[in-house]
């Protein structure tokens, strides 16, 4: 095998750097040498050596070597959404009457960079109902979109607090965009306000503010709606905050996944119980994976119809 000439000078250079350093004393390592004065590396090179090593090493071998680095890896990505598993889908397909490009990830996704993705809600976020932490929906969602996205790395950080109202995470919100300075955010909101009667009008400036101060941010942004469930929609007002939510994810332009009527799809034919714990409320380990394949189909079709809106398309040439 031929040798390098860039190669071999920088051996001859180290071989005569180690022979210029001192002996090692037994008791003495290189934390003493340092503190002695030795330095942690002594070289004594002359500049005939250092004449002599570049001289056998042409400039084009140089350059070749110092061109090459680690290779690029780029994500790939389908030319279509995932479909959804058999347990999960439904004839109605969650996202796609709300469809919007997803900018501020692909711009994440160009820079070839670990995407971060905030989560921030209530019970659903924070898992409940879910029988290990890697049954929730925060955990599944990340392991779906790795999925989705071959050689992509996501970090999906779940921000939920059980009960909470809309307001109480838009009073977090900057807070936790400050800490995580995600790509996306993924807003699951509704459910305690439609439970608690909190005012129509109140809820909906609510969502407005805050959508309007991350789009400020160039922040993307997901809707969640509340889940379905039997007992939740015998009271009328459950579905009027899910309508004003798809009425805000409209007038603000944002991508809503609605997961109420895919709910309630679903459980026409297979009941609560499929989707809903034993509470009748909160999700169970197959509603938390179908919200999150829900979920990423939608993110990623909104990041497909962002790449070919643009002038110069990651995926399509």
């Amino acid at each position: 095998m031929p040798v390098n000439p860039l190669r071999g000078w920088a051996l001859g250079v180290a071989i005569y750097a180690q022979a210029a350093l001192p002996a090692r004393s037994p008791s003495l390592d290189f934390g003493h040498q340092k503190a002695a004065g030795l330095g942690f590396m002594q070289i004594r090179l002359v500049p005939w050596a250092i004449a002599s090593a570049l001289a056998c090493a042409p400039a084009a071998g140089i350059a070749q070597e110092l061109a090459m680095g680690p290779a690029i890896v780029l994500p790939v990505l389908p030319s279509a959404p995932p479909t959804l598993s058999p347990e999960c889908r439904s004839r109605r397909i969650v996202g796609e009457m709300f469809r919007r490009p997803l900018k501020a990830l692909s711009r994440a996704v160009r820079a070839n960079k670990i995407v971060k993705v905030l989560a921030i809600g209530s019970s659903s976020t924070v898992g409940v109902g879910a029988s290990s932490p890697a049954a929730t929906y925060v955990a599944n969602l990340e392991t779906t979109l790795e999925g989705s996205f071959k050689g992509m790395n996501f970090d999906v950080i779940g921000r939920g607090m059980s009960g909470e109202v809309a307001q109480g995470a838009a009073d977090r919100m900057k807070r936790e965009v400050e800490e995580t300075k995600p790509d996306l955010v993924v807003w699951q909101v509704g459910t305690n306000d439609a439970i608690r009667h909190v005012s129509i009008d109140s809820f909906k400036a609510c969502l407005k503010r805050t959508l309007a101060w991350l789009a400020e941010n160039r922040i993307d942004v997901v809707l969640i709606d509340p889940q379905y469930g039997t007992a939740l929609t015998k009271d009328e007002y459950y579905e009027l905050v899910v309508t004003a939510i798809a009425e805000v994810a409209r007038e603000s332009r944002v991508l809503l996944v609605d997961r109420f009527e895919a709910m309630r799809e679903l459980q026409k034919d297979r009941g609560d119980t499929f989707y809903l714990s034993a509470d009748n409320l909160h999700l169970n380990d197959r509603g938390h994976r179908c919200m999150a394949e829900q979920l990423a189909r939608a993110i990623v079709g909104g990041l497909l119809q962002a790449d070919a809106e643009s002038e110069q398309p990651v995926f399509y040439p």
